[in-house]
């Protein structure tokens, strides 16, 4: 019988480019559907691997936040640990993290994966990356295969931005590079990694040597050359083309696109109960608690728990849990949780938690 798969997941980075939202909290706690993206991708992990599975979590900021979520949450099913990835300094007031592949170097230098007689194989996912196929896919084509490994890859129209490897006609790698500066393929390397004991070994060795080489200022120890050292030494590591897109929570618009694409694509059960004079437009998700009165709401909205809608108009965005949107017409916003905005008409804004707006002036209120 073959050895239980191992899985990492790190969750150490802040999310720069999503703040203000990552201020309060981690940001694969951004919530898309009534659940946060870490939740999502848990449950796709629930219908992959059995119980007992082991996971390593590798945090940093807000990591008890974070270790007190996961182990409330999925202790019954999942043999967790954790490790805090150190912040190699400060830019901004914004902590520093060594990097991804550093991160996986964690499981080697905490015992996770021995350096010796680990005949484990490895499962990765990144947090901020939510596959609306799934991981079962992947795990099941390398598992039916004899690949020594399988990268989940995206068609992206700004392979630049992305790891990207180059498939030959039979689907295996024959190259990769991080974010390339010249044209080579557009199948971007889009957050989940499935690999054998063998090249598991070959993958920590690799980083094990890396991590000692000193990082120069706005550097971090990158995963993907770990990734190439095994296409040079032979290793057979296939391409698993994703079906669906794959929400990237990098950035609000990246994010925003991806909630409509999640809330196309799966079914999503919502609270219409607390909805008076009142339309909304599929495909939209509404939360608990959530009071909606003489308003549109939808397509592509995700209203979060305990929301309060009165007379607006909201499209293509996400509203946190805990909000009131009074006279507010919006596109393409993402709102955070307990915000309270009234009498605003402005497409694409991007609302922290726990923010006030307002644009009727006092002692005018007609």
């Amino acid at each position: 019988m073959k050895p239980a798969m191992k899985v990492i997941c790190p969750i150490a980075g802040v999310g720069k480019r999503l703040q203000p939202f990552t201020f309060t909290k981690p940001k694969a706690f951004l919530k898309v559907a009534g659940k946060t993206i870490l939740d999502h991708a848990m449950a796709m992990l629930k219908e992959t691997f059995p119980e007992k599975t082991e996971i390593l979590f590798i945090t940093g900021y807000k990591k008890e936040m974070i270790t007190k979520h996961v182990t409330d949450h999925y202790a019954d099913y999942f043999q967790l640990r954790f490790v805090e990835q150190e912040q190699r300094g400060v830019i901004d007031d914004v902590p520093i993290f060594p990097g991804l592949g550093h991160a996986i170097y964690l499981a080697r230098k905490t015992g996770f994966f021995p350096k010796e007689n680990n005949d484990h194989g490895m499962f990765v996912f990144l947090s901020d990356r939510l596959p609306i196929d799934g991981f079962k896919g992947i795990e099941e084509k390398f598992e039916n295969s004899d690949l020594d490994g399988c990268i989940s890859v995206s068609i992206v129209k700004h392979p630049e931005h992305y790891g990207v490897v180059v498939p030959d006609k039979d689907g295996v790698i024959t190259k990769m590079v991080e974010k390339p500066k010249d044209y080579i393929a557009n199948t971007a390397i889009s957050g989940a990694y499935v690999f054998n004991a063998r090249a598991t070994n070959e993958i920590l060795d690799y980083l094990e040597e890396t991590v000692k080489k000193p990082l120069r200022e706005n550097q971090e120890h990158q995963f993907t050359p770990a990734l190439q050292n095994l296409v040079e030494k032979g290793f057979r590591i296939g391409a698993y083309v994703m079906q669906h897109e794959v929400i990237d929570i990098g950035q609000p618009a990246a994010f925003i696109a991806g909630n409509r694409f999640f809330l196309e694509t799966m079914k999503c059960p919502s609270d219409f109960h607390h909805v008076e004079n009142s339309h909304i437009v599929l495909p939209s998700f509404i939360g608990k608690g959530v009071s909606i009165k003489n308003s549109i709401v939808g397509p592509n909205v995700s209203i979060g728990d305990h929301v309060t809608i009165t007379s607006s108009i909201i499209q293509n965005s996400l509203v946190g849990d805990q909000s009131t949107l009074t006279r507010v017409i919006t596109t393409d916003s993402i709102i955070g949780d307990g915000c309270h905005l009234e009498d605003i008409i402005k497409s694409a804004i991007t609302v922290g938690d726990r923010s006030v707006i307002s644009t009727r002036k006092n002692g005018n209120d007609g």
